[in-house]
């Protein structure tokens, strides 16, 4: 019996954060913790924005005084739910349009592959740089709801390809299996197939392939976020304390997830180290939890598919058993 103790300590571990981000309204400041000036019993100012950790601060402030732990918790459920669901719509929609190529299109696939070609060769973070700029580079009045759906189907529209390809690549080897070639002599239509088997294994790769997408998806917001595109757009306020920016704060994530706390804090790491390590290492500790998962499951998985394979290929039919020597009963 196959256990997945660590995709369950891992999953656990994600479920318990996004929770916390979520009930964050409930617990926590709205501000943040927000403090810019310290000033001593005579209102002298002794010390500003950003503090470094200590037993007030534990992960310490951004320049705006804003303490960095609750910006993480606040700020997780847009990187979890964001990474999520674009890794379940790419390998949802891939899989059903991949499925659709090798079983009623196999035509369409090579213009499909010629077509997409160029996205094997172009950096993705250049093309959803060029595909986003235009609407998340800058403020503007475009709603956020219009913000981010954008940006959801640019995400789930550069991972498309290779899921869909992946997705008919595994049909066509299925295809050629010994108990589908007998479904198909046995009469069965390609629906039938499709439901009686295909999709037992389909559901095994599409687990483990969203997993896969999931850190794929984390990488390419945080890649946006160092050009300065933030998921859910740009805060007005901006961040301040840089005197060559006096009349124009510098552009800031309106969600505060993960990846944007480090784009926008990234020139930070000679001053105030703290602002940028903070969210790398939480974004970081995300990422191998997430690998970790991948990697049972690639294990377990791919382990049982074949065994399945191995069991279907040497199977051996009853009528076909001959009995051994001696071993006849005699009936009277």
């Amino acid at each position: 019996m196959r256990t997945y103790k660590k995709t369950l300590i891992g999953s656990t571990l994600l479920l318990i954060l996004l929770l916390m981000s979520c009930l964050y309204p409930y617990y926590g400041p709205i501000d943040f913790n927000h403090q810019v000036l310290v000033k001593d019993e005579h209102g002298k100012i002794i010390d500003r924005a950003p503090f470094p950790p200590s037993e007030k601060h534990w992960l310490g402030t951004t320049r705006n005084g804003e303490d960095l732990h609750w910006l993480l918790l606040y700020g997780a459920k847009f990187t979890l739910i964001t990474a999520f669901s674009v890794a379940v719509l790419r390998v949802l929609l891939g899989g059903i349009f991949g499925m659709f190529l090798s079983l009623w299109a196999p035509f369409l696939k090579s213009y499909f592959n010629d077509f997409f070609l160029s996205m094997r060769y172009i950096p993705s973070i250049l093309i959803a740089y060029i595909l986003m700029k235009s609407i998340v580079g800058a403020p503007n009045d475009v709603a956020i709801t219009s913000i981010v759906t954008y940006q959801l189907i640019i995400l789930v529209f550069i991972g498309f390809p290779s899921v869909t390809l992946f997705a008919s690549d595994i049909t066509d080897e299925l295809l050629k299996t010994s108990f589908v070639q007998s479904s198909y002599l046995l009469g069965a239509g390609k629906l039938h197939i499709v439901r009686r088997q295909l999709l037992p294994y389909m559901r095994s790769y599409g687990i483990l392939f969203t997993v896969q997408q999931i850190i794929s998806t984390l990488q390419i917001t945080m890649q946006l976020s160092i050009f300065g595109l933030f998921l859910g757009g740009i805060n007005r306020a901006g961040i301040f304390g840089y005197d060559d920016a006096e009349d124009r704060p510098k552009p800031a994530s309106l969600s505060n997830e993960w990846a944007g706390l480090i784009g926008q804090n990234f020139t930070e790491f000679v001053l105030s180290p703290w602002i940028v390590f903070v969210p790398v290492f939480g974004f970081f500790l995300v990422i191998v939890i997430v690998n970790m998962i991948k990697k049972e499951l690639e294990d377990n998985i791919l382990g049982i598919q074949t065994m399945k394979m191995k069991r279907n290929k040497k199977e051996v039919p009853l009528s076909v058993k001959i009995p051994s020597k001696g071993k006849f009963d005699l009936i009277n």
